[in-house]
């Protein structure tokens, strides 16, 4: 019986530790601070930051750092316009959630999860940026299938603070 225990522990444990192997999360504040140029890519933890045309800047906010609840950022992901994303693989199963906001302080935009063929399978609204008192994207996309899979903006730049695939 005894035994019996110890298998069912150890089991649990290590359920736990493979769950955790297969989360890959993406913060702002994992980049260095500075601007991707165009047509150039940084990749962190399985995740590329890609500048496309206009380029990515990640913006320094440590001397304000803009809280989530009781997560703080001392970076953001600054698209400037819908054309940078981040891309990453994701397996069907997983879940992937997005925390953005529009880079506009007067217009909300969408964050978009699209497919490696362009077309959106997931977009949410990315509230106006505001720093006094700042609203997130909200909801996940469940993954249908194996693949490549991008952030990014709809009808402008958005702040991305962090990507999760779990």
């Amino acid at each position: 019986m005894k035994t019996a225990k110890k298998v069912v522990s150890i089991l649990a444990m290590m359920t736990g530790i493979c769950a955790a192997a297969f989360c890959d999360t993406l913060k702002a504040d994992d980049l260095a601070v500075g601007d991707i140029k165009s047509g150039k890519k940084v990749t962190v933890n399985g995740f590329s930051v890609c500048g496309a045309d206009k380029g990515i800047k990640v913006e320094d906010k440590s001397t304000s750092p803009i809280m989530n609840g009781d997560t703080a950022y001392t970076k953001r992901i600054s698209t400037r316009g819908s054309d940078g994303y981040i891309e990453f693989k994701a397996k069907a199963g997983q879940k992937i959630s997005v925390v953005a906001t529009s880079g506009s302080k007067d217009k909300a935009r969408e964050v978009l999860v699209v497919n490696e063929k362009g077309k959106t399978l997931f977009k949410a609204p990315a509230p106006a940026w505001n720093m006094d008192s700042p609203s997130f994207s909200q909801g996940s996309l469940d993954v249908a299938a194996d693949g490549v899979y991008r952030v990014k903006g709809k009808g402008g730049g958005i702040y991305l603070f962090e990507i999760s695939v779990e």
